[in-house]
């Protein structure tokens, strides 16, 4: 038994030290991007929660709404109750989507920073923009994008070195453009909803806006799930990367 706990831990101070880079078969330079991916997971699935939660208050609220429309009884307390629990439920979301946007960025930083210890020197944008891009208007809709096609690119296990001018010839999977597709119609979606909760006068209006929050929770969650799938799928590749590149014992820049 004693055995047994002494392989387990030595195996997992082994797997600790080959994510850090301790040990050979990690590039050197190369930032571990399992513990990022795993927290941008983690705060992914909590905005999937908490979607589903907005849903579910907004369906109450839906039907609050229509019991007031058809002239039934509605207490002063019930409509108390109802804003109460939609104002607990935005602050929820809220912390969601700000851990999601940090735990998410930071991977997203790490994961272009890599490219170059990857053997990619000539990117096409500075590291900061990894960063930088996702807070500048109307940029934000696409260099983001182009950042992602990049870490797909460079991560290919199988890619050589990319000059500037090749960076665009390599495809891409439809992942990433329905991803970076249901993050733009969550964002437009979004700020529809902004308008509709500020204009509301009456009943109705209250109803429509939390249709609207109701349908923009739905596609929000897609957007997640296909985020959780790209930070799964693009830490695995570049991984693969990263070990093809430690066995083959070259210098990154002649990886072919």
């Amino acid at each position: 038994m004693n055995g047994l706990v002494v392989h387990r831990r030595a195996r997992r101070s082994l797997t600790r030290a080959v994510a850090y880079g301790i040990v050979a078969g990690v590039p050197e330079g190369l930032r571990p991007l399992e513990g990022r991916a795993r927290w941008a997971v983690i705060a992914l699935v909590a905005v999937i929660v908490s979607d589903v939660v907005a849903m579910w208050s907004d369906w109450l609220e839906i039907d609050l709404m229509n019991r007031v429309l058809d002239g039934e009884d509605v207490s002063l307390d019930d409509l108390d109750s109802n804003d109460d629990r939609q104002g607990i439920v935005g602050i929820l979301q809220l912390l969601a989507l700000v851990a999601s946007a940090f735990f998410f960025i930071r991977w997203f930083h790490a994961a272009y920073v890599n490219l170059r210890v990857l053997g990619q020197s000539n990117l096409r944008f500075r590291a900061g923009w990894a960063i930088g891009a996702w807070f500048v208007p109307i940029l934000n809709l696409w260099r983001p994008k182009q950042i992602a096609n990049d870490i797909w690119r460079g991560s290919d296990p199988d890619a050589s070195s990319f000059h500037e001018s090749a960076w665009k010839d390599a495809g891409i999977p439809l992942l990433l453009g329905l991803w970076w597709a249901a993050w733009i119609a969550t964002n437009v979606i979004g700020n529809a909803v902004g308008r509709a909760w500020f204009g509301r006068d009456t009943a109705e209006d209250i109803r429509d806006a939390a249709t609207l929050d109701l349908a923009s929770s739905v596609v929000d969650i897609g957007a997640a799930v296909l985020a959780v799938v790209v930070v799964r799928r693009l830490t695995a590749r570049q991984a693969a990367r990263g070990e093809r590149l430690a066995a083959s014992g070259l210098p990154p820049a002649t990886m072919t």
